[in-house]
């Protein structure tokens, strides 16, 4: 009797978890591996963050929205390579909202909008975006959905010469900084209209496995960003694809793993992470749950191992980072990488009544 009991339990829980959890994924993969097998034919680089789960409009426009939440603002800040003589500084700020309606109930709506800054080398290459954009979520069944966002910006580029230093001001004895460098350039800024796209796919199940598989493609115009009229340099298309997801280990800890992969252009990247996470307190409202991890980037060549630390109080999630630099341009850093910190504010609001009743005064 005891024999059969634990026999049925063991079947029960491998039937679950193929159709919460393997089934869905199973369903995916060809998509992923058809998506992953156009992706490697290509090669990216616009700003990036090793947090990159938390920087999800810079990541995938479908992801607007893709949170428990009702409203979430964030921000990230990167500082990189401090002991290069000019470091590379990049800061996000980012705001999301869910637009609920009756005409679609089997889904919802949402809107969100970016800012983002880089500044980077001797020249004082900036750039600067704002970027507007809109998604919407349909829900599959209980436990899936899938999204489709678009996205639209201005984005600014711009430079200083008076800082740079070139072969014609070196008259064959010395450097001379005030001759003139002969270099001409058409123009010093240049602003153009920007656009991007995503899907993305979520899936849960009963015991708390939550699984997000999408992919972005940004710059769908190719817009022009050259300084010198007389060349045409267009920007190239940036692919990313990513997958995160997070399963309970036990009522104490849960695990997270990400993977993204980034093209465009000459340049890829891959990267890889898992953190674990404590939860310290699950009361409503006021969580606390402490998260420690690891992630590994790959481009071209081992680039830095990054370890993570974060926590979250209520509707506040903050996590730090730490890019150790392992690539050839260690010998330039001293091995040095750089900070990164992203902060998380969510608000959830409380629906109301499906019907109001009036209560009477006595």
């Amino acid at each position: 009797m005891n024999y059969n009991f634990s026999i049925f339990v063991v079947f029960n829980f491998i039937n679950k978890t193929f159709q919460n959890i393997i089934l869905p994924i199973y369903r995916i993969i060809p998509s992923a591996l058809l998506l992953c097998s156009f992706l490697l034919k290509l090669q990216a680089q616009d700003i990036h963050f090793s947090q990159f789960y938390n920087a999800p409009q810079n990541l995938n426009p479908a992801l607007v929205g893709a949170f428990a939440e009702d409203s979430r603002f964030i921000a990230n800040y990167r500082r990189q390579w401090a002991s290069v003589p000019v470091p590379y500084l990049t800061f996000s700020g980012a705001f999301d909202t869910k637009v609920y309606n009756k005409i679609t109930p089997n889904g919802f709506f949402a809107v969100g909008g970016v800012f983002n800054y880089d500044r980077q080398g001797t020249s004082a290459l900036r750039l600067s975006q704002f970027a507007l954009s809109g998604a919407y979520t349909h829900q599959l069944s209980d436990q899936q959905s899938i999204s489709a966002g678009f996205q639209l910006g201005s984005v600014s580029r711009r430079f200083v010469l008076d800082d740079l230093n070139f072969e014609n001001q070196y008259n064959g004895d010395i450097f001379d900084p005030m001759s003139d460098s002969r270099e001409r350039f058409d123009e010093t800024s240049k602003t153009f209209l920007d656009m991007g796209f995503g899907l993305n796919f979520y899936t849960q199940s009963d015991e708390g496995f939550r699984l997000n598989v999408g992919a972005g493609l940004f710059h769908l115009t190719k817009p022009a960003q050259n300084f010198y009229n007389q060349t045409d340099a267009k920007l190239p298309f940036r692919w990313t694809g990513h997958l995160s997801g997070q399963a309970p280990l036990n009522e104490l800890f849960d695990i997270q793993f990400r993977l993204l992969s980034h093209f465009q252009g000459p340049y890829q990247e891959f990267l890889l992470g898992t953190a674990a996470i404590y939860k310290l307190s699950e009361v409503r409202n006021k969580e606390i749950y402490l998260s420690l991890g690891t992630n590994y980037r790959y481009a071209s060549e081992s680039d830095a191992i990054i370890p993570t630390l974060g926590i979250r109080y209520g509707a506040w999630y903050g996590e730090f980072s730490y890019d150790i630099n392992i690539s050839e341009f260690e010998l330039a850093t001293n091995g040095a990488g750089g900070p990164e910190l992203s902060l998380i504010y969510t608000i959830t609001k409380v629906k109301p009544p499906p019907v109001f009743k009036a209560c009477p005064i006595f």
